[in-house]
C-alpha cells in the first residue's frame, strides 16, 4: 500500500476526504484525514489515515480506519460507524513487523469488516 498523496493519480472520489474532520458514531471528534492508503497495483482506496493529538502537526498520532467503516461523508466531515474507544484501541501499523497487506487484513478483522470487492 502507498499513500494517496504520494501517487500521481488524483481520482475525484475519496480524494476529496483529505483534510476533513472525522467523528465517531456518537459525534465525538477523532481528528482529520491526513491521507488515504491505496493498493499500489490498483490503485484501490483501502484505509483513511486520521491524525489526532499533537501541536501544529508535531507529535500527532495516526490511526488507520478502513474505508468501509465510513458511514457518511459531507462537506464538513466524515462520520464512521465505530466508537472513539474502538478507534483508540485499533492495531497500530509497524512496517518492521507486518507487511501492509497483512496489517490491512488484521485491521479489517479488528473492525469486524470485510473489504469491498475491487
Amino acid at each position: 500500500m502507498i499513500k494517496f498523496t504520494e501517487t500521481s493519480r488524483r481520482p475525484a472520489g475519496p480524494g476529496r476526504m483529505l483534510g476533513l474532520r472525522v467523528t465517531d458514531r456518537d459525534g465525538n471528534a477523532l481528528g482529520t484525514v491526513e491521507d488515504l492508503l491505496v493498493d499500489a497495483p490498483g490503485p484501490r482506496f483501502r484505509l483513511i489515515s486520521v491524525e489526532h493529538g499533537g501541536v501544529t502537526g508535531f507529535g500527532a498520532t495516526p490511526s488507520f480506519i478502513p474505508l468501509e467503516a465510513v458511514h457518511e461523508v459531507s462537506g464538513s466531515g466524515i462520520r464512521i460507524g465505530q466508537s472513539s474507544a474502538q478507534v483508540a484501541d485499533a492495531p497500530l501499523y509497524d512496517p518492521s513487523s507486518m507487511a501492509p497487506g497483512e496489517f490491512c487484513e488484521h485491521l479489517y478483522g479488528y473492525y469486524g469488516l470485510r473489504p469491498t470487492a475491487a
